[in-house]
């Protein structure tokens, strides 16, 4: 038989599901019974449907890239369209290996993906990297952390994110604050920033809402707070600096919704200056390291 496609781990009153042959994923995340994250149908799971699953990584980039393509280092490069009929790249390529379990016990695991641009390979992303995931679970909460290293002989860009969805019940409300917003132009890419439209805006606590929003939030201070108000329970998200931006999906008529920890804008690499816009260089040998924080805690 071979392996199981989900690792649990659990501590005190949490339970955390990772399901690691499907894009290092996570499959549930649990506080007595109660659904933290979305859960992941179990023939997802049998069927490797990772974008179904609870959570996925965001590696060696988050969001699109223009048609698959971009220059740097006065090199062209294009990326196979891995969204079905999407006219895009999209999440790099980490969430579709699957990925090896390098150590486990009851309450954290880490998982490694190594990447070799060799034939068709290449074509998911130019340069070699090794990426870490580790989950540590302690009884008020979970802790990922997310390493990326740059194993090729070139400098590479690189960046990281986390694709948590979330359940949409009655009762849901969010609140994060940030600097402003990118609009998207009818190919979904990003165009200008501008301040946050009062139906985006989250700095108070509200409603989720049905506020119709697929966009990536830029100068975010790194905190989020989800309250499932007829449970008494908050979600209460607490990232690294490196995590600068904030893609918010809440998609109308459907049963959840996305707030997800990434450090650059969509399609940052096509920018004049992709530092400007959170992405990183990694030189060889270097490495990115951030953390995300899911704290549950009970409401009176």
């Amino acid at each position: 038989m071979g392996e199981p496609l989900t690792l649990t781990l659990s501590r005190g009153d949490l339970t955390l599901a990772v399901a690691p042959s499907i894009g290092g994923a996570i499959s549930g995340f649990w506080r007595n019974g109660l659904a933290l994250m979305r859960e992941t149908p179990e023939q997802a799971l049998r069927d490797g449907l990772v974008r179904l699953t609870s959570s996925y990584p965001l590696i060696p980039y988050s969001n699109r890239i223009a048609q698959g393509r971009f220059s740097f280092d006065a090199t062209d490069h294009r990326l196979a369209l891995n969204f079905g009929d999407h006219p895009h790249s999209i999440h790099g390529n980490a969430w579709q290996k699957p990925w090896k379990i390098a150590d486990t016990a009851d309450a954290r695991c880490r998982l490694v993906l190594q990447h070799h641009p060799l034939g068709d390979e290449g074509m998911d992303w130019p340069f070699a990297y090794r990426a870490e995931q580790h989950f540590d679970l302690d009884p008020e909460g979970l802790t990922l952390t997310l390493v990326l290293e740059n194993e090729d002989h070139r400098a590479m860009p690189a960046g990281l994110g986390l694709h948590p969805f979330f359940p949409k019940r009655p009762g849901i409300r969010l609140q994060f604050a940030t600097e402003g917003v990118y609009l998207n132009g009818e190919d979904s890419l990003p165009t200008d920033s501008v301040p946050v439209p009062d139906d985006w805006d989250y700095r108070d606590l509200r409603d989720l809402g049905e506020p119709r929003v697929d966009n990536c939030f830029k100068g975010w201070n790194g905190t989020a707070l989800i309250l499932f108000e007829a449970e008494k329970t908050a979600l209460r998200l607490q990232a690294d600096p490196l995590f600068s931006h904030l893609v918010v999906y809440v998609p109308a008529g459907r049963d959840f919704f996305a707030v997800e920890p990434v450090s650059h804008m969509n399609n940052a690499i096509n920018r004049p200056d992709i530092a400007d816009h959170g992405l990183r260089v990694l030189r060889p040998g270097e490495r990115l390291t951030a953390k995300v924080r899911f704290q549950v805690e009970s409401l009176p």
